[in-house]
């Protein structure tokens, strides 16, 4: 295709890269990463031999990424006992590789054999579109097209499951390294292709394999596409999708109920994709079998699922309609799984719970779920390879993936299956939040950016909105600069509908849904005498403190209500809301209609396991309380050193001014489940004022 082809043009750029061969193989991974079509997130492989050293791609790695520290370091003279081993598990496998590593690095990948039986220098393995749609069609006619095009040069091998089988297959081929077996690799072969798992070439150096590489692809994708030329694969379109307005409404209804259904035993975060091409792709009348005939290449199964969802909604049904459809076909698809899972299962062997990673909702989109937004990113990129590859499979033959049963045993790989138990029972240890998305609205700056941070440490994903934009943008960088794609920021105006609206809808099409409010935007006082308040002072108040925060309430709670996985709404208020303050009639009116519209809100949404919760800070280390010293101070003829003293000397504490993550830190603790059982309360940060005490 073009973009391959453009891409393969301007990547090379070999003349800017020192002569070091592992920095010539940094670059010929980087190279392979950044293009999409050749790998996704995650996947392929790359390696190279210097001397008895293997380096290989290690375990977790990125090619877009990787380092020079990303590499394993293996001895080659002891993997050579790998030719001779007729069988191997799997924790045998990853023993025996650990015991050949070389020096300290990350953990060999299962992919490690197949690069250490292959006798060539530098090797690169990827899950390429152009492979893919063709070697996932009949084995016979696969076998036959791939000879056809490359004459011997590439070499055929049918499916075989990844990891040790997969390289003892392979070995197989290559044959005996003292020559006494012959292989079926040719001497002027550059390269296999396995069925359903994508394309492995070399070369004498990482350049050489680069080029051959772009060579391969470049011609099968010319071949897809004379193949292509003047046929409608798909069909003709057979629905139109809604104008992109619509659409965002639709979806704003649908995303939450879809995470709902999903998030039950551990909540997901949803990507949502309504390109132009998806939605073409959707649209085709011949798309809704196809897709239920497999992914494009085992891998994928680990990353986007067995087989994607498919919800045939009535778009201009009323919304409850189509809610309550989302539903029910959702839960048949889990049923239709538990059969499938029922058919190939041992005894106590449990389905799945992250069963299902592709959703797709012809005239809205994709709809991806995984444990965070990269990954469901990284899910969506695999299922847009399985739809090229589809459409291309058809053009010269029939779409075909593995048979069930080896989907079955891929999907449960225990050495995979393993990775994804760890990391539940990690994320259930050391996090309180783990997967929830959190709103804070007043996060630039004070309590709000502490709030954004303890978050995400606790595994949240977080939207920062706050009036300055500019300062919301800078608080999200920074959270997402330590966890990446968890944190997205709004400008957002409390005393607009339309403002709020649109933060409730971003919020829902970036991560899927809602688990929790924490509202703390806030405003200067205004010191009058109840004698000297104008309207416009107690209107002003009034707008942030209480009508926006009631706005923004009710909007999380009919998100949450949605989803039907509870939640947690929590507001800062102050001790003027519980202690009438001289001249402070605006701000502490403001407050204590906010406490008094939380109880209400605890009342009213309790039996729908939505927890409404106050903190009553008082003497927070924030622009907002510094300011309200200095004009205090002001007003009473003393300096702002003065009035802090006063204020330390009054709390039971001695505390002078709080840390703003000290409120941070119960915000958190008042989402999560530490406090399932509390509600309509309120808990103080102020050091001890008795006078505060709530009563």
């Amino acid at each position: 295709m073009t973009d391959l082809h453009a891409s393969a043009r301007r990547a090379g750029n070999w003349d800017r890269v020192g002569a070091d061969p592992l920095d010539r193989l940094v670059h010929l991974s980087h190279l392979m990463g950044q293009d999409t079509r050749l790998v996704q997130p995650g996947g392929g492989n790359t390696s190279m031999k210097e001397g008895d050293t293997l380096l290989v791609k290690g375990s977790g790695t990125d090619l877009r990424t990787i380092g020079r520290e990303g590499f394993t370091r293996l001895s080659l003279s002891r993997l050579a006992a790998l030719r001779q081993a007729e069988s191997m598990s799997d924790a045998e496998m990853m023993r025996f590789m650990a015991s050949c590593m070389v020096g300290e690095g990350p953990a060999p990948s299962v992919e490690t054999p197949l690069h250490a039986l292959l006798p060539y220098r530098v090797i690169a393995h990827t899950h390429d579109v152009a492979t893919m749609s063709l070697t996932n069609i009949r084995d016979a006619e696969s076998e036959r097209l791939v000879g056809e095009l490359f004459e011997g040069r590439i070499v055929y091998v049918p499916y075989v499951r990844p990891g040790f089988p997969l390289a003892r297959a392979v070995g197989r081929m290559v044959g005996q390294a003292d020559g006494r077996t012959g292989g079926r690799i040719p001497t002027g072969a550059i390269g296999l292709t396995l069925a359903h798992h994508g394309l492995v070439v070399w070369g004498e150096d990482a350049e050489e394999c680069h080029a051959r590489l772009v060579e391969v692809t470049c011609h099968i994708d010319d071949y897809l596409a004379t193949s292509r030329r003047g046929r409608l694969v798909m069909g003709p379109t057979r629905r139109l999708a809604p104008r992109a307005e619509e659409r965002g409404r639709l979806a704003e209804l649908v995303l939450p109920v879809v995470r709902g259904v999903l998030g039950t035993p551990e909540r997901v975060i949803l990507h949502y994709d309504d390109a132009d091409d998806v939605l073409a792709t959707l649209g085709d009348e011949r798309i809704p079998e196809l897709v239920r005939r497999g992914m494009a290449t085992p891998e994928h199964l680990l990353r986007a699922g067995r087989l994607p969802v498919w919800l045939d909604l009535d778009l201009k049904a009323p919304d409850d309609q189509i809610a309550e459809r989302v539903r029910s076909q959702l839960t048949a698809a889990r049923t239709e799984y538990e059969e499938y899972h029922g058919r190939h299962a041992g005894a106590g062997e449990r389905p799945l719970d992250d069963w299902a990673k592709v959703i797709l909702a012809p005239g809205l989109g994709v709809i991806t779920a995984f444990t965070d937004k990269r990954n469901a990113v990284t899910a969506n990129l695999c299922y847009r390879a399985t739809f090229e590859s589809i459409v291309n499979a058809e053009a010269v033959d029939r779409f075909e993936f593995i048979p069930e049963k080896d989907v079955f045993e891929f999907e449960h790989w225990p050495l995979e299956r393993r990775k994804v138990e760890e990391q539940v029972a990690r994320e259930r240890a050391t996090k309180l939040l783990p997967r929830h998305v959190v709103v804070i609205i007043g996060g630039g700056s004070g309590i709000g950016a502490a709030a954004a941070r303890r978050f995400a440490e606790e595994g949240a994903h977080v939207v920062v909105a706050d009036l300055d934009g500019a300062m919301s943008q800078g608080v999200a960088t920074e959270v997402a600069a330590t966890f990446p794609g968890r944190a997205v920021a709004a400008a957002t105006d409390v005393r607009d509908d339309t403002s709020l609206d649109a933060l409730f809808r971003q919020t829902v099409l970036e991560f899927g849904g809602l688990d929790c409010l924490f509202y703390t935007a806030g405003l200067p006082p205004r010191f009058a005498p109840i004698t000297e308040i104008r309207r416009e002072d107690l209107q002003r108040q009034l707008e942030v403190h209480y009508l926006g925060a009631v706005a923004a309430i009710g909007r999380a709670a009919a998100v949450m209500q949605r989803q039907g996985l509870g939640g947690s709404i929590v507001a800062s208020v102050s001790k003027a809301a519980l202690v009438p303050g001289r001249d402070a009639v605006a701000y502490g009116g403001s407050k204590a209609a906010l406490l008094q519209a939380l109880r209400v809100a605890a009342v009213e949404l309790g039996a729908d396991g939505i927890r409404v919760n106050a903190i009553n800070a008082d003497q927070i280390e924030t622009p907002l309380f510094l300011q309200f010293v200095r004009e205090r101070a002001a007003s009473r003829g003393v300096t702002a050193e003065e009035q802090l003293e006063v204020y330390r000397s009054r709390n039971l504490m001695g505390a002078t001014l709080i840390p703003p993550e000290a409120v941070a830190d119960l915000a958190v603790l008042l989402a999560s489940d530490k406090f399932r059982f509390t509600t309509g309360d309120i808990l103080t940060v102020d050091g001890g004022l008795p006078e505060a005490f709530p009563r």
